[in-house]
This record gives C-alpha cells, structure tokens and sequence, in this order.
C-alpha cells in the first residue's frame, strides 16, 4: 500500500469514525426518546378517550334519572302502560316530554337524540315525527332484555340498525335505563341516548390504528374492530404480540375505566409506532452519506496538499541517489517543507562530513597499528638495557643503584600495562609507594610520606594514575625556601558508599589566584569535555585536570575532585568515587 493510500484511509477514518460514533449515540438516544414518548403518548390517548367516554356517560347518566325526579313525566309515563292501547298520543304529553327532552340536549353535540319508550312501546322524542317513528315493540328489541336485567341500571349498546329511525342508516352507540316508578317501583320504560356517530368517530380517530376495540363491563364489544387474534391476545398493558400471519410485531396498550368498568383495547403496529424514528433514521442516514461525500472529498485534497511537496522533496533525493550531486533547487513553502528541505541540506552535508570522519579515522588506525607493533619492540629493548645497567651495578657492589634500577622497572612494567581503563586499588597504592621509594633514595630525609589505608578495601577498583601524580605534585611545588622537608599524608578509607583519597601536604601552598584558576579549569573541563580553556597557563594543575577528566569519563557524576590550599600551610586534593 502507498503512502498516498495510507494517508487517504487515515484521514477518511479520522473524519468518519467521529461522525459515525455520533450518529450512532445520536441515533441511539432518539430511539429511546422518541420510543417512551410514543408509548406514553398512545397510552394517553386511550386514557383521554377514556375519559371523554367517562364524562359522556355520566352525564347520560345524570340526565336519564333527572326523569324520575319530575312528577309531570313520571304521571305522564303512567298513562302508557301495558293495559293502555297504542293510540294517538296527547299533544300536552308530546309537548311536555318533547321540551324537556330538548333541554337535555341543549349544546351537547355528543348526543344525537334522546328517546323515552313508554311501556306499551309509544316514543316520545325530541325529534319531529318525521324523522322518528311514532311507536316500536318492546319485546321485539334485542337491548330491551338487557336493560332490564339492570333493575334500574344502566347499559352501553352498539345498534347497527335502530328501526324506530325513518330513512337513517346509521349505527349508534346508545346509552339506556330503565325508568321504574319512584313509588312503587313499577316499570315506566325505557329512556335512550343515542351518541352522535360524527363524535364517537372524531373521539375515536385519534388512537391510530384499525385493531382497537372498547368493551363494556361484561367483556362484550361495543364499538370497534371484531374480535380477532391480536384483540384476543392483548390482555396486558404495554405487551408486544406477533401476529401468526404477517410476523410483524404489534404493541399492545389497554385501560379500564374505573367509573364505568369500559375498557379500551389498542393493538398498533411497529411500524406506526415508530414512524418518527424511521423518519429520522432515513434523515440520519442521508446526513451520514453526504458527511462521507464530504470527507472523502476532504481527505483526498488533504493527501493532495500533504504529499505534493513530498513528491519534490522524493525527486530531490533521487537525484542525489543517481548523480550524487546535491540539487539546489529551492521548494516553494511556508510550512513544515522548509524544515525538511534544511534537514535533507544537513543531511548532506553530515554524510559528507561522516565520509572525511570515516577516512581520517581510518587513516588514525592504520597509523596506531603501525606504532603498536613497533612499542612491542621498544619494551623489550628497554628491559634489556635496564638489565644490563643492573648487572654492572651488582657487579661494582652499587647495591643502592641497583635497588633504584629494579624500582625504575617496576614502574616502567606498570606505566606499560595499558590495556585496563581500572585496577584494585592495592596495585594503585604498590605502584604509588613504588615512586615514593625512588623519591626518597634521591631526597633521603627531605622527604616523608606517611600511609592511612584501610585494610578491608585495597581490592575496590579505582582508575590508573591518581595517586602517583598527586604525591609527584606535593614534591614539585612543595619545596620552597620555607619548606626544607615535604611531609606527604596519603589517607584512603571508606564513608559510607564512597571510596575517599586525598593526599595533604605541609608544602609552601597555592595562592588565592591561581588556586582560582585551577578550580575554573577542573570545572570547564567537565563541561566542555576538554582540559580547561586555561590549562596552559596553570601548569601544575595538568595533572588534577587528568585525573578529573578520567574518573568523569568512568564513573561520572558519581566521582569529584576537590583541591584546597593555603599559602604558608599546605595544600589537600580529595577524591570521592561512590558507588
């Protein structure tokens, strides 16, 4: 895979990944939101429904029985009883129960009209004789028998053809009551309230669905779909039912009116239910693919604008590659690219540069070998010649010249051995002592070094050369006209974790300055990697610049060179090599 390619897929997942993660959270949450929202907003239009039929019953209710608590109509019901024959009514009587059937209805659109059935099947109405019949059977009516099972009580019934209407073809829901006599509780007949189908209609509209269905008290329908599989099914509040047929998921919501025992039944469809969120999933999706548009379109002028210079800084080194020439052309940019161009510039010049290292270096090799094979002679003249110096003395009785000779080669074989960068300090010390012993055989009484080791840590390892340089100092710049014999105290013993040397002297003492300089230089030498911008000028401190150099370059911060020194009393250098 390219890097064009690469940089096209990272950038199109970078924009899509956050655009997806928040359309599915987005998603998500609207689901849950709108999914509560329209069950409760199912469940509350069945309880409104409820509600309304609540209201329009009870106030059925309070109208029928008003009735009976006017003596004028209970005195003209008793007129029209079963012994009484069907004949013109009065027109006193028509009128009386007329108006007063009329007050009952005055605005109340929800009631259609309200009729009194005597018990000799005479009907009084609020309606003109035109529009209602004058008369009816009683025992011929399929509601009569109910409504009197209810000793006064009151029914809902769905009549799907009310015979005492002239040329009406309409179905009503109607409300009836038996009217009894209040003194002794003989039959009256019948008072009915037929609903208005445009109200019932409007009232029932609004629970979406064609499976719905309202129940009376004693589980028969009243109005509303037939019964059928999913009806039967719903029985419990806020269920899902699968229909047998078409496998699609239906949501059941049913309520029961506490006052007047009417429950409601409504089996709606899935995709009814949640038509908003489908809406807003296809709204969600067009969004999501013209976003993808958008972003592809993005990523590809991104890895366009990111790759163009690039591909010229690519052909600036491919040219270099075939021609080894560097191309100075320059790279038209404002950003990042002329970072890159001045890198690939060092970076030429660092090859050419790593080139002449490598060469000189080898050169330095080559040169080294042709030394190291030629100090293998040297050593070997050298002991030679020592040797035989030794002889002549053993044979002239110079013992003493001897001795000095034999320490001279000792310290010869020591200085030699170079191929270790530490040694135990015992070798250290025996090589120090070494020195000190051809020292005294020259200065004899002019010179004391006293020793403080401590036994237990003569093994501990300690770089070559640090010991032997600093008694050779206290015996070059001890002596003054002051001083006729240098005292030398070597001290090596452990505190703590460190392994501490110094090595005081009662010598004539550095003065404040120059003292100065020598600190200075052991400072910048640690920081510059070399022996101090004034190691020149402080000829007696080459030594201590040696050495600090050395312990830095093997035990770094861990080690620390002090010096210290008094004009008249003496001078002290400490080392401290911890752990």
């Amino acid at each position: 895979m390219t890097l064009r390619n690469k940089i096209f897929i990272t950038f199109s997942l970078l924009l899509l990944l956050p655009l997806i993660v928040v359309g599915i959270v987005v998603q998500n949450i609207f689901m849950s939101s709108k999914s509560e929202e329209a069950i409760t907003k199912v469940e509350n239009t069945i309880i409104q429904l409820n509600y309304n039929l609540d209201l329009m019953l009870e106030d059925a209710s309070r109208s029928t029985i008003s009735i009976l608590y006017n003596k004028e109509l209970v005195d003209v019901l008793r007129e029209y009883d079963l012994n009484t024959p069907v004949i013109h009514k009065k027109y006193s009587h028509i009128k009386l129960l007329s108006l007063h059937l009329s007050s009952m209805t005055f605005n109340k659109d929800q009631i259609y009209g309200i009729h009194i059935f005597a018990k000799n099947g005479q009907l009084f109405s609020h309606m003109d004789n035109y529009r209602i019949e004058d008369h009816i059977n009683l025992e011929e009516q399929e509601w009569y028998p109910k409504v009197k099972e209810q000793e006064g009580g009151w029914i809902t019934f769905y009549d799907e053809n009310p015979i005492y209407y002239k040329n009406n073809s309409e179905k009503y829901v109607s409300f009836l009551r038996l009217l009894r006599d209040p003194e002794n509780h003989n039959e009256l007949g019948v008072v009915r309230i037929d609903f208005a189908p445009k109200y019932i209609k409007e009232i029932t509209e609004q629970l979406g669905s064609e499976n719905w269905q309202i129940t009376t008290v004693h589980n028969e329908p009243l109005i509303g779909s037939k019964s059928d599989y999913l009806l039967s099914s719903c029985q419990t509040n806020q269920s899902w039912i699968k229909s047998e047929q078409s496998n699609q998921k239906y949501f059941c919501v049913t309520h029961t009116s506490s006052k007047t025992g009417l429950k409601i039944s409504n089996v709606i469809p899935i995709d009814y239910l949640y038509s908003e969120i489908s809406e807003f999933n296809n709204i969600l999706l067009l969004l999501i693919g013209f976003c993808l548009l958008i972003s592809l379109l993005i990523s590809y002028y991104m890895t366009n604008y990111l790759l163009k210079p690039l591909e010229l800084l690519k052909t600036r080194i491919r040219w270099f590659q075939e021609t080894k020439i560097s191309n100075s052309n320059s790279i038209q940019s404002k950003n990042e690219l002329v970072e890159l161009r001045v890198a690939y510039d060092g970076m030429l010049s660092d090859i050419d540069y790593l080139v002449a290292e490598v060469y000189e270096t080898n050169l330095r090799n080559s040169e080294a070998e042709y030394k190291a094979l030629q100090s293998q002679m040297d050593p070997h003249f050298i002991f030679n010649t020592l040797e035989s110096i030794n002889m002549k003395a053993i044979n002239n009785d110079q013992f003493e010249i001897s001795d000095m000779i034999a320490e001279l080669g000792k310290l010869i074989r020591y200085r030699l051995k170079n191929e270790e960068q530490q040694i135990p300090l015992q070798e250290e010390i025996i090589f120090a002592k070494t020195y000190v012993s051809i020292m005294k055989n020259r200065l004899e009484d002019a010179l004391d070094v006293n020793w403080e080791v401590e036994g237990d840590i003569v093994d501990h390892l300690v770089p070559k050369y640090i010991i032997q340089p600093l008694i050779e100092n206290s015996i070059m710049y001890g002596y003054s006209n002051r001083v006729k014999r240098v005292e030398i105290l070597v001290k090596v013993k452990m505190e703590g974790s460190a392994l501490t040397i110094s090595v005081s002297d009662n010598g004539n003492g550095i003065d404040h300055f120059k003292l100065m300089e020598i600190q200075e230089s052991l400072k910048y030498s640690v920081m510059k990697n070399d022996y101090g911008k004034n190691h020149g000028k402080v000829k007696n401190g080459i030594a201590l610049l040696n050495i600090n150099r050395r312990l830095r370059l093997i035990h770094g911060v861990n080690s620390k060179l002090f010096i210290s020194s008094i004009v008249g009393t003496g001078t002290e250098v400490e080392i401290i090599i911890r752990k």
